[in-house]
């Protein structure tokens, strides 16, 4: 009979969101024997007094230690070890067959393992941050498969500027103004047949009459036209990258009379080879 233990070590940047995600798995059923913790910075309330540490209580126990002896790869400690020493915060659960209910919890609230991915939050996600650790009893060997996966990085980049200025144009304008002149007429009359005292011919007379008219003068004044705004706004748009990936795959090769089964890994066997 095999026996198997399952565990998944999640990080936490902040201690409080790693205390909610503990505080979650005991409301939900978890003993406190199956969770693990190690942090810094004092505790926000009482909810790690029955925890145990994730430290062994030796003089030359560590995180990695600890979780190496709990069957974690050696690659993956060293990680977690690391993030302990930046200041945040390890929980650890023995999640036995209820592995996916661990999972959804940590993610909720913010933890991620070694591949430094998000916990997914559906049951369809078989790819995240948790590295499952079994032990097994002896009888089975196990290979793990990796694989790239891309991941997109945004930085900006000046890609040019606008200036805003203005010119002075010079064009021609015209335009109607109306205006009043005076003109001279000269009208005959009837007199009026009265007798005068003047005589005839005595003394000449001449009449002056000023004749005026309007003239136009032109005077120029800036005003203000139109106002322009130079400004800049985000737009969103999609941009579609790739990229070559590698990815490892197991190949079973056999040798001697001996029957595999239970497995679609692909058999490199050669046939004609004794």
């Amino acid at each position: 009979m095999t026996t198997m233990q399952r565990m998944l070590v999640a990080v936490f940047d902040d201690r409080m969101q790693a205390e909610q995600a503990v505080r979650d798995l005991e409301n939900t059923g978890f003993s406190p024997e199956q969770i693990r913790f190690a942090g810094s910075g004092p505790a926000t309330g009482g909810v790690l007094e029955q925890i145990k540490s994730l430290f062994t209580g030796k003089e030359s126990g560590t995180v990695y230690d600890d979780l190496v002896s709990m069957n974690v790869p050696p690659n993956d400690a060293s990680y977690y070890q690391q993030e302990y020493q930046a200041g945040h915060s390890i929980v650890a659960i023995m999640a036995a067959d209820r592995l996916q209910d661990a999972r959804e919890i940590l993610a909720r609230y913010g933890g991620h393992g070694a591949n430094d991915q998000r916990f997914a939050q559906t049951a369809e996600t078989a790819r995240t941050g948790v590295r499952e650790a079994e032990t097994e009893a002896e009888g089975e060997q196990r290979l793990k498969l990796r694989e790239e996966q891309l991941r997109a990085q945004k930085q900006p980049v000046e890609t040019g500027e606008a200036r805003l200025h203005k010119d002075v144009v010079t064009e021609q304008k015209s335009f109607e103004v109306p205006v009043t002149r005076e003109e001279v007429y000269v009208e005959r009359r009837p007199g009026s047949g009265q007798p005068t005292d003047q005589p005839i011919g005595e003394q000449g007379e001449t009449y002056r009459i000023p004749v005026r008219e309007e003239q136009v003068t032109v005077e120029k004044q800036p005003v203000e036209r139109e106002e322009i705004v130079l400004g800049k706004r985000p737009v969103q748009e999609t941009k579609q990258v790739s990229d070559t990936v590698r990815r490892e795959e197991a190949r079973v090769e056999q040798r001697g009379d001996i029957n595999v089964q239970g497995s679609d890994i692909e058999d490199t066997t050669d046939q004609n080879r004794p």
